[in-house]
Parts: structure tokens; sequence; C-alpha cells
């Protein structure tokens, strides 16, 4: 397996399994908080697909900007234009609302059209080039992807199956 077939699959797995935790929640699903120092279900998703989006858009491709901003999804959505959930408050990120679940799959599907050419081209050699993300600070761009992507958004998707089960819904999806 190339490295390219490696990040492929495991990110391309990870938005799926994103995709189907989150089909046929009901908003009180998605907004459900089981106390008063959780996030809800819709935080975490919209969390790792704008984490998605950021690293393996903004970060490791030289600034490109992000799905997010070129979709125009700050003014859709009303929420912020740069902010992404790191360093949120807790009631921030309780608070955040969107637009509808249907809304919110589609920008995790097309995060990953977005970035899969990248994940299936980028040569070792660019994987390698150190770059800086807040707050990890530089870092080969492989690492990040690993770190930000792969493991955190595997944390989150975690935290989701927990929600899930904790209303009596199916937890994994396996």
């Amino acid at each position: 397996m190339t490295i390219n077939e490696f990040l492929v699959h495991f990110v391309g797995d990870l938005s799926k399994e994103y995709e189907a935790t989150l089909t046929g929640l009901t908003d009180d699903q998605l907004y459900y908080l089981p106390n008063d120092s959780s996030c809800h279900i819709g935080f975490h998703a919209w969390h790792f697909a704008r984490t998605e989006d950021t690293v393996l858009n903004f970060i490791c491709q030289d600034r490109r900007p992000t799905l997010w901003l070129r979709q125009g999804l700050p003014d859709k959505w009303a929420l912020p234009k740069v902010a992404q959930g790191t360093g949120m408050s807790l009631a921030e990120a309780c608070a955040l609302r969107l637009p509808g679940l249907e809304a919110l799959i589609g920008y995790i599907r097309d995060v990953w059209k977005d970035v899969e050419p990248y994940l299936a081209r980028a040569t070792m050699e660019e994987l390698q080039v150190q770059t800086k993300m807040s707050p990890f600070g530089e870092r080969p761009k492989l690492q990040h992807i690993g770190q930000a992507v792969i493991a955190h958004g595997n944390r989150h998707l975690g935290q989701i199956s927990m929600l899930r089960t904790m209303q009596g819904l199916k937890g994994e999806t396996f």
C-alpha cells in the first residue's frame, strides 16, 4: 500500500463513517446534550468537517482557501468564517446550530470530494514539508494529517458513537 492509498483509504473511510453515523438523526438527536459538560453530535461532526477542510486545503495545500469559504458557508450558515471549533467555549459549542442535517452531510461529502485528489497525488516529499499549524507548531504535513484529521477525527467519531448510544441508538456502524 502506498502512502496515497493509505491516506485515501483512511481519510475517505472516516468521512464515510461520519455520514453513516449522522444519517437519519432527528434534530433532537443531533443536538442531544446528556449533561452540562458535553457537546452535541452536530458540533462534533461540524468540527471534524471543518478541521478536515482546513488541514487538507489550507494547511497542506499552501493556504488554498477552504471549501467552507469557497462555498460561502459562513454567510449561508451564519457561522464563523475562520473558527472551526478549536478553542470555542463549551457554551459556544453547545449553542452551535446548523442549517440542517442534510446540509451538514452535504458539506462532509463535498469536503471529501474536494480533498481526495490531493491525497491521491501528494508526493512523499511534499508530505514531509514542515508547515505550521496551531496549536501544534511546525510539523511535516503528513503528521498534521495523521494527528488532526485521522486521529482527532476518530476521537470525535467515538464521541458521536457514545452520544448515539446514550440515546438508545446504534453506536458503532459495524
